[in-house]
């Protein structure tokens, strides 16, 4: 068996989806049909900052302070336009548009690389 180096990086992880009410609201606003539409239903990962413990209110707690940036970047890959977005005032509301599943562990199977970023 090969060894592995994998490297754990200090992150959680927040995996983003859309839901049926965002393809809704897509499908409404672009005046071009969409020929696939469960390809809008992607996973999008974003690596938050560690909490002691990803049981709902640990989730939650990382939803209130990071929702409005991930609700806009999630609109924004589909429509760039900000006046046409949806209002997302709270987390219930970003719910209707997203699902989330939460991660408390991230581990790079690429360690070896060298990141600009």
């Amino acid at each position: 068996m090969p060894e592995e180096d994998f490297c754990f990086i200090d992150r959680c992880a927040l995996v983003v989806r859309p839901t049926w009410k965002f393809v809704e609201w897509i499908t409404k606003l672009d005046p071009e049909p969409i020929e696939n539409e469960s390809s809008i239903l992607i996973n999008t990962v974003y690596l938050v900052e560690v909490v002691d413990s990803m049981d709902v209110l640990g989730t939650a707690a990382l939803l209130d302070a990071h929702f409005p940036s991930i609700a806009a970047n999630e609109f924004e890959a589909w429509w760039t336009d900000p006046k046409d977005w949806p209002a997302i005032r709270s987390v219930n509301e970003f719910f209707q548009y997203f699902e989330v599943i939460a991660s408390d562990s991230v581990v790079d199977l690429l360690a070896d690389e060298n990141y600009d970023n």
